[in-house]
């Protein structure tokens, strides 16, 4: 299977659907190899099906990072400026354990810093972000790296960075410890976000405030 997805990200313009069922046809393999009958009618689509969901799960792998498209805070006569912090939080996400190829997922929290030049991102992008790095593959560990890595090199330009998720691993849920009240709890820092507690602080003070007058 990783040859075929390889073959399909070096050639864009190889039909899909090609793609579509040279995946299933493993997967078929798969099932009976598990001792299932893939012809029976409940399982006669489920190759396909599971084609089509891997390649959709894992479309960030073929997919270019999201550009960041950032708004001057000066231009628009706005109260913020340099040294503000902006929190962006509870940002849906969802991804596939590298591991076990089962699905994690949960909230991720982001805040920064805003940069001399005034710039923020629009909330849409942000999100955007997240779900480009968790649509493949993925450790949660990296995910957050790979999250504040880009905001930090994006044309926000922001003095620090920092990024909380909370996700819930499929892997440890139904497997294993089965272990069905756990969450994982990762979290990262860039620049001031790093270097100064006091910084860190406000964010997390902004990442608590209750929600007031909001459906």
């Amino acid at each position: 299977m990783g040859l075929v997805l390889g073959v399909f990200m070096e050639q864009p313009q190889l039909d899909q659907q090609e793609v579509v069922q040279a995946i299933a046809k493993r997967i078929r393999e798969v099932l009976e190899l598990l001792g299932e009958d893939p012809n029976r009618e409940g399982l006669a689509e489920t190759p396909a099906r599971v084609a089509r969901a891997l390649l959709e799960m894992t479309e960030g792998m073929r997919t270019e990072m999201p550009e960041v498209k950032v708004f001057s805070l000066r231009e628009e006569n706005s109260t913020y400026g340099e040294d503000e912090i902006v929190v962006a939080r509870n940002v849906n996400f969802s991804s596939l354990c590298e591991h076990h190829v089962l699905p994690f997922f949960g909230k991720v929290d982001v805040a920064y810093v805003v940069g001399k030049e005034g710039y923020v991102a629009g909330f849409s992008k942000l999100s955007r972000l997240v779900n480009h790095f968790a649509s493949r593959l993925q450790l949660q560990e990296r995910l957050a790296n790979q999250i504040a890595d880009s905001l930090m090199q994006s044309d926000v330009k922001p003095k620090g960075v920092m990024v909380i998720i909370r996700g819930v691993h499929m892997c440890a849920y139904v497997r294993g410890v089965k272990d069905r009240e756990a969450d994982l709890v990762t979290m990262v820092t860039r620049g001031v976000m790093k270097t100064s507690s006091t910084v860190r602080n406000q964010a997390f003070r902004l990442l608590e405030t209750q929600k007031v007058g909001l459906f």
